[in-house]
């Protein structure tokens, strides 16, 4: 039943007011405001419970919530609408009621023909007065206009005497205007959108410098020694990688201890069962447990700067790594651990380009050059059988 606009719209106030709240007993059959059949629609529901604040005051929080979910109307066709407040340009009159079945369904089209046919049978042959303009509403009590009109008429005379009233081509200007306003709005959303995730990489990025800085990987903007070897490093743990060779935790180790070391930091189980894992020999335990060591302490200074790449070393892997560098077989490594072929291949290929980095990493005076050697005889022993046919997936 939506009205045809009149000249001058009633205060929202009066309007939200006078549309029934949904706890209501059976809604009204409400007049029209304006168009040339009356009461031609029956409110289903409303989508608000009512606009009027503590004593009768008008609460525009709820106004705002009905302008966005309107009441639900029945028209004479049996047509369902949801209205806004714009579809309302004076108070609506309730003329009747009618009482809507509780089992009443709006996706019925049974449903709506039958309550459409009691409206109209409630309202047959009953005269109905037209609606009020909405000129008469809010009419100052001694007659003349109201002030509401004074304002609209003051601004239209100005709309008038604008100098682009007269441009023939005014709506066309207009039109292009529109669209530039919405485009300017939606490219000024967008390079707020683009800065706000600039100034976090930015962030991010000099956090990240804070921690290399202080370990010594960057001095101000000067990459270090150590730091280019820390360059030739690619790992979800290349920091800690790093730290190991700075450190000489892999010095002496044989090319098996090496392998089951370095596993802890290019494995990462599947499954976090909790179990302790199986670790070959006691030197391999030792190193292990002091690379955990320094996992923590780097996980304090990233957390200290408020950034946190590194996860924590996964020793799952060690023993299955120490066996095959060791060449065993390949179902008596798959016997002692719950592998599946398929991940044991793809770890030991991720342990090879591991140990490849290794091997190629710059050096400094502090990283012992037996490593690389012994990281490159590793690659050989664990490169064999299953492994040498199949590629990283």
């Amino acid at each position: 039943m939506p009205p045809a606009a009149t000249a001058a719209a009633a205060p929202p106030a009066a309007i939200g007011v006078s549309l029934p709240p949904l706890v209501l007993p059976p809604p009204p059959v409400p007049a029209p405001p304006t168009g040339s059949t009356p009461a031609d629609g029956l409110l289903v529901a409303t989508g608000v419970t009512d606009a009027a604040g503590a004593g009768g005051g008008f609460d525009r929080s709820r106004m705002a919530a009905m302008a966005g979910q309107g009441p639900l109307v029945l028209t004479a066709n049996r047509q369902v609408k949801r209205l806004s407040l714009a579809d309302f340009p004076v108070p609506v009159e309730a003329v009747d009621r009618i009482k809507i079945p509780g089992s009443f369904s709006v996706r019925s089209p049974q449903h709506r023909r039958d309550l459409a046919a009691s409206m109209r049978n409630r309202l047959a042959g009953r005269e109905i007065s037209g609606p009020r303009r909405a000129a008469d509403w809010e009419a100052p009590p001694g007659g003349g206009q109201p002030a509401n009109q004074q304002e609209v008429a003051s601004l239209r005379r100005r709309l008038r005497q604008h100098p682009s009233h007269g441009c023939p081509d005014r709506e066309e200007h207009a039109r292009y205007a529109e669209r530039y306003t919405r485009l300017k709005r939606e490219t000024e959303q967008l390079e707020r959108k683009v800065a706000s995730r600039s100034h976090v990489i930015a962030r991010t990025f000099d956090r990240v410098c804070a921690v290399l800085e202080s370990l010594g990987y960057l001095t101000g903007d000067t990459v270090t020694a150590e730091g280019r070897m820390l360059g030739g490093l690619y790992s979800e743990l290349d920091l800690l990688a790093a730290e190991c060779l700075r450190r000489g935790y892999w010095d002496g180790l044989d090319t098996q201890e090496l392998a089951a070391c370095v596993s802890a930091l290019s494995f990462e189980s599947r499954n976090d069962d909790g179990a302790r894992p199986r670790l070959p020999s006691s030197k391999v335990r030792d190193v292990l447990s002091r690379m955990v060591r320094t996992w923590g302490q780097l996980d304090e200074l990233e957390k200290d700067n408020h950034v946190s790449f590194l996860r924590e070393p996964d020793l799952g892997f060690g023993h299955a790594a120490y066996q095959w560098a060791g060449g065993a077989r390949l179902e008596d490594v798959l016997a002692e651990s719950d592998l599946t072929p398929g991940d044991f291949v793809r770890s030991i290929k991720q342990l090879i380009d591991l140990l490849d980095q290794i091997a190629a990493a710059p050096r400094s005076g502090r990283a012992s050059q037996d490593v690389a050697e012994t990281a490159r005889v590793a690659i050989d022993a664990i490169r064999r059988g299953v492994v040498a046919y199949t590629t990283v997936t």
